[in-house]
């Protein structure tokens, strides 16, 4: 089985990548990615913010709160 390779890109436009479904979200709880940075993966036609993405589900609670 073929995992998902995701890419992501900070505030300041640099991008980092490829990571494994595993290591994105571990890249997320260490809060190494921001909710406001973006993840992308070929299967995507677009950039996709964090905390509009199923993987805002591994953001610290307080960040997750941000928009509440």
């Amino acid at each position: 089985m073929d995992e998902q390779v995701w890419y992501y890109m900070t505030h300041d436009r640099s991008k980092y990548g490829p990571y494994t479904d595993g290591e994105l979200a571990s890249l997320i709880r260490q809060k190494i990615i921001s909710p406001n940075d973006y993840i992308w993966m070929p299967a995507l036609k677009g950039w996709l913010k964090v905390k509009e993405s199923i993987y805002s589900f591994y953001l610290p609670s307080e960040e997750s709160r941000q928009d509440a």
